[in-house]
């Protein structure tokens, strides 16, 4: 073992020349020199295998573990330098001649630290990864004379980073590179064509019916799919090309070099080897096609998020045309205007739901015997800065497109349950969107608002219009059930308007139904929908369900709904949305009123 620890520490660093050895120690003897028994054991047992190498004589003297450590005996591949060379694996890691000779620097008396990886083969032909780090020590011109160092064998923790490098870098499925990768290089491909001044393309294509081949086959054919397609367009493309896997459906392709023309050439043969793709299983032949978003580098695109945001846009249009076709982005100013003013208003939304500037309108649902209101529907408004208020047709649509209705819903129910607390105890009703029916965080913050605030529930009806209902059934059936259990009402909103059955609504087990304005507004002059208008009302009689019709504009409308059976009235002809509800205004005439002025008086 080695015993001198000077040997370790580089007191020898002055040069090879002036102390190559200590007096009378030649190899044999150096090899047990430096570090005590102890703690060569200890290293030993935690895989470490310390080595001396003189570069002057090329001598490499080794602790005893490492044979056991390498798999390589004690010969001529461990006593030299170059011998140990010779066992590395070619262009895997950087030799120790490289890291300690060919870097050119120099010490300064301290040493130069170095740490580096490469592959080795043992003595049955084996490779194996190693780990080689330590401290070299130059002469008085401070060039390499000596090192000494550790191996340790690294093949399973190598092995290990590199399939987390590959989790990184490609999709697990297909194999291409991952979305996030794909972007870095599609970033790269744009850098480099403005600085040669070249054109190129980056496309997304879509698979078109992988929806219907998971509903009919399952995940699992429809994984073959993603990978046959996959593999067929990148049969198509060239070598220098890029193929990623930018979404569940969809890959991203980089074109570096090349012209519009060439991109629309590319597009239409990427098309057409999927089309041509039949894919065997066990079920039997699957065939699919593609859609393809095109957009030209880097005229059309200046950033890779760009790039791809565009080809996306590219892509819709692609498939809003007819599946299997494809599309090149086109710059539109009216297009660009109009999501920049989405832009604004989703601005403007966030701001007015940070500001607390929604508010509510409330406008009166009226028997339709008496034409006196029996509750009143709370509909949202946004309260711009100026002082505008800006109804729900403009901003709602909008909100959930951009996914702000969630926020909006929980407001109103907010607002809702403020009204609801106050001691005229009005009744009221409020709209939810489609996306709130399958809302835990909504239904919460309903049952938590309801036990804050008991029998306020019970004069509240939740609206829920009859497409959201119907797509979303079973969740809609547990909406119901849960909003009823606290003892509110439910009612289906602009019923007509989709394709729901009295069986769907038996289903659903809500409390009322609110036709939908198109078959009410000036319906004296449609024929059509005035007998559509007496056949629902007669079934809905049937199922014990009143009915509401909502924009009632004439006395006319009046006079028919009443005849037909109608119970309920809502339109500005019964009745326009405001903000101030009766219930505040009273409130505010007894405050003000000549008692309350006396009663402040005689205090």
């Amino acid at each position: 073992m080695l015993r001198d620890r000077r040997n370790w520490r580089g007191q020898e660093a002055n040069g090879a020349e002036d102390s190559p050895a200590l007096p009378g120690e030649d190899a044999a003897s150096l090899k047990h020199a430096n570090l005590d028994q102890l703690g060569l054991e200890a290293v030993a047992e935690v895989g470490d295998a310390y080595y001396e190498w003189r570069l002057a004589d090329d001598c490499l003297v080794w602790a005893d573990n490492v044979s056991t450590i390498l798999g390589i005996e004690q010969s001529s591949a461990l006593s030299s330098g170059r011998g140990y060379a010779s066992r590395l694996v070619a262009k895997k890691g950087t030799s120790r001649y490289e890291a300690i000779v060919s870097e050119g620097l120099r010490d300064n008396g301290s040493g130069v630290a170095y740490e580096i990886e490469y592959a080795i083969k043992n003595d049955q032909g084996e490779e194996h990864w190693v780990e080689d780090r330590g401290r070299w020590f130059g002469d008085k011109e401070g060039r390499p004379v000596r090192a000494v160092g550790m191996v340790r064998v690294i093949t399973g923790r190598r092995q290990r980073d590199e399939e987390l490098n590959f989790l990184v870098t490609y999709d697990e499925l297909t194999g291409h590179v991952n979305r996030t990768r794909l972007k870095e290089l599609l970033g790269e491909t744009l850098t480099d064509l403005r600085r040669s001044d070249r054109h190129g393309a980056y496309l997304v294509a879509a698979i078109d019916n992988l929806a219907l081949i998971n509903e009919a086959y399952g995940f699992d054919v429809a994984d073959q799919v993603i990978v046959a397609v996959g593999n067929r367009l990148l049969g198509e493309l060239r070598t220098s090309d890029v193929i990623g896997r930018c979404s569940g459906n969809k890959f991203g392709i980089i074109l570096g070099h090349c012209s519009e023309e060439q991109m629309h050439a590319t597009a239409e043969r990427l098309l057409s080897v999927v089309r041509d793709l039949v894919i065997e299983i066990d079920a039997g032949p699957v065939a699919s096609t593609v859609s393809i978003g095109c957009v030209s580098l880097p005229s059309s695109a200046k950033f890779s998020q760009e790039a791809m945001m565009r080809a996306e846009e590219a892509l819709a249009e692609a498939k809003h045309s007819t599946r299997a076709a494809y599309a090149s982005f086109q710059q539109s100013p009216e297009r660009d205007l109009l999501r920049r003013n989405n832009l604004k208003l989703a601005d403007e939304l966030l701001a007015a739901l940070n500001e607390r500037r929604l508010t509510l309108a409330f406008q009166p649902l009226v028997s339709a015997q008496t034409l006196e209101p029996v509750l009143h529907e709370a509909l949202i408004r946004l309260r711009q800065r100026d002082g505008e208020v800006v109804a729900a047709a403009r901003f709602i649509p909008m909100a959930e497109k951009l996914g702000l209705v969630r926020l909006i819903d929980h407001r109103v129910l907010e607002l809702a349950f403020e009204e609801l607390i106050h001691e005229s105890k009005p009744q009221l009703a409020i709209n939810v969107s489609g996306y709130t029916v399958t809302d835990t965080v909504w239904l919460d913050m309903f049952m938590a608002l309801s036990k804050s605030h008991p029998g306020a529930a019970e004069r509240l009806v939740v609206e829920i219009t009859e497409t959201a209902a119907i797509e979303e059934i079973s969740e809609s059936q547990k909406f119901v059930a849960t909003v009823r259990g606290q003892g509110s009402k439910t009612a289906i909103d602009d019923f007509g308007a989709g394709y729901t059955s009295f069986r769907n609504l038996k289903r659903l087990d809500v409390d009322m139904v609110k036709i939908d304005g198109s078959f009410v507004e000036g319906l004296l002059a449609k024929p059509d929908n005035q007998m559509f208008l007496r056949s629902f009302v007669d079934l809905a009689r049937n199922f014990g369900l009143p009915t509401v019709a909502e924009f009632v504009t004439c006395q006319g409308e009046v006079d028919y709904l009443r005849e037909i059976g109608v119970e309920y009235l809502q339109g500005y002809h019964v009745g326009e949305p405001t903000l101030t509800p009766p219930w505040r205004v009273e409130s505010e005439k007894a405050a003000t009123g000549p008692s309350a002025k006396a009663e402040r008086a005689a205090s």
